[in-house]
Order: C-alpha cells, then structure tokens, then sequence
C-alpha cells in the first residue's frame, strides 16, 4: 500500500494538467478529475461489501489491477469518452484502498493490534506519498510527458496486486 501511494499522490495531483494537455478544456479536465473523485467515494462500500464474501486478498489484488487498468487505458487515448472510462475504473479502485487497507491489517494482525500497526504504517505510508508528488514532477520535467510516470505506476500497480495474493497470515510463535 506505501509504494502504490507514491503513484497514487504523484499521479493524482497531475491528473488535471494530464487530461488539460492532452487538449481538453479546463471544464473537460475538471469533469475527468470529478469522475474520478466521484467513484472513488462512493465505491468504498462495494469494496466492503465484496471483502466480506470474497478473499481480502482477491479483492484487495483486483482492486490494485482496476487501477492500473484504468491507466493503461488512460495512457493509450485521447478520446474524452475513453478518458473518462479510464477514470471511472481508477477512481473505483482508488475508493477500495482505504477500505481494504484497513481489512488486510486486521485480518492479518488482528483487531487488538489494529491501533500499533496502524501507528507504525502509517509515516510509512504518508512518507511515501510525501514523495509521490516531487518524483512524479521530477519524471515530467525530465521527459516531458507523463507516459513514464504512469507506466511506472501500472507495472508497481500489477506487482502489488500479484504480491496480495502471496500475503499470509503471520504465524504467532509458540510459547514456552
């Protein structure tokens, strides 16, 4: 979750002059960033939902490919129609972050220690999205273009989503 934050804050800041470069009017722009803040509020609850009936794992994983997917597409048009199907599917996985974040720590460490890991996560995560927004700026500058930035943001998108699946439960030791 801390590395795919530096995406999610270096992308999301620039989501707006993305979508303005590529042409768009600042009312066009804005609709796409609406888009994506749309969905991204109201499918915390889906991703609830689903966590309770399916693997946290799974979702969690699906929620991680939705995003890149939504990139991949964003990455490949220009359409203002596929641009905001491409949201769309971002905003829906960005809405399951939150969510799910917090279902894997309980799940995985239990609801008693739920308050420590989320204490000593979370610098970790802000920390990383800290530095999202200077690296992404940093890629722009440097190429000219968004294109790396978000390619990079897909390909730690798709490792994270197969390594959720690979999370297990840690093993408490015996005691003596």
């Amino acid at each position: 979750f801390s590395v795919v934050d530096i995406g999610i804050a270096g992308f999301n800041l620039p989501l707006f002059p993305f979508v303005s470069d590529i042409g768009y009017s600042v009312f066009w722009a804005g609709s796409v960033v609406t888009v994506t803040a749309a969905t991204q509020l109201f499918s915390g609850l889906l991703w609830g939902l689903v966590s309770e009936r399916v693997s946290v794992r799974k979702t969690t994983a699906l929620m991680f490919a939705i995003q890149a997917a939504g990139l991949i597409i964003a990455l490949q048009t220009t359409a203002l129609r596929w641009l905001y199907a491409a949201f769309f599917l971002y905003g829906t996985g960005l809405g399951g972050a939150q969510v799910l974040q917090e279902v894997v720590w309980a799940n995985c460490f239990g609801r008693i220690s739920l308050g420590t890991v989320r204490g000593l996560s979370v610098p970790i995560l802000l920390l990383c999205a800290a530095v999202g927004a200077p690296f992404f700026g940093y890629l722009y500058d440097y190429t000219g273009s968004y294109d790396l930035s978000l390619v990079l943001f897909i390909a730690v998108q798709l490792l994270c989503a197969g390594l959720t699946l690979l999370i297990r439960r840690p093993v408490k030791p015996a005691t003596a």
